[in-house]
């Protein structure tokens, strides 16, 4: 899991000023404080959504294991594919168009 704060360069920043002011006008002073530095909001504002993502992750044993692990498991009682399907089990290539 990677938690990403919002960032709001210039052009992005005015599209997306519109929609709080238009739906939630209570949180517009609080944009503008938090990203009155420049498109990032503040380090110490990305450090605490982190933790506040990683540390439950952490709990459940959700997140990274290091460098290279897997970031998926397919475990023989749970088959990718309809029951009964040709190659259940493995994952499907499917069709573009």
């Amino acid at each position: 899991m990677t938690p990403l704060v919002l960032h709001l360069r210039p052009g992005a920043r005015q599209w997306f000023a519109s929609w709080p002011a238009a739906h939630h006008p209570h949180l517009v002073e609080r944009y503008a404080r938090m990203y009155a530095g420049g498109s990032y909001a503040p380090t110490w504002y990305q450090r605490q959504v982190a933790r506040q993502v990683h540390e439950p992750a952490a709990e459940f044993g959700i997140g990274p294991n290091g460098p290279g692990a897997a970031r998926r498991v397919l475990t023989p009682d749970r088959p990718v594919g309809p029951p009964g399907a040709p190659g259940a089990g493995e994952p499907a290539q499917l069709a573009l168009l």
